[in-house]
């Protein structure tokens, strides 16, 4: 048995590893982590969040558009 302990709670637990698999599976950027971490923990995100989370690192990267610059 470890010789510490752990003084986080089982949600701030769960929510650093919610945040952490998202950050490496490529969903969401470290910019907002500390919000998410925070809401997750506090079962506070709502479908807004969520979006936001998961839409801006897709909007930061670069996509070819149809049609574009002819």
């Amino acid at each position: 048995m470890p010789s510490t302990t752990d003084s986080r709670t089982p949600n701030v637990r769960l929510a650093e590893i919610v945040a952490n698999a998202l950050i490496s599976a490529g969903l969401i950027q470290s910019a907002g982590l500390e919000d998410l971490k925070r809401k997750l923990a506090a079962g506070a995100a709502r479908a807004e969040d969520w979006r936001h989370w998961i839409e801006s690192p897709q909007r930061s990267s670069p996509r070819k558009e149809l049609g574009g610059d002819e």
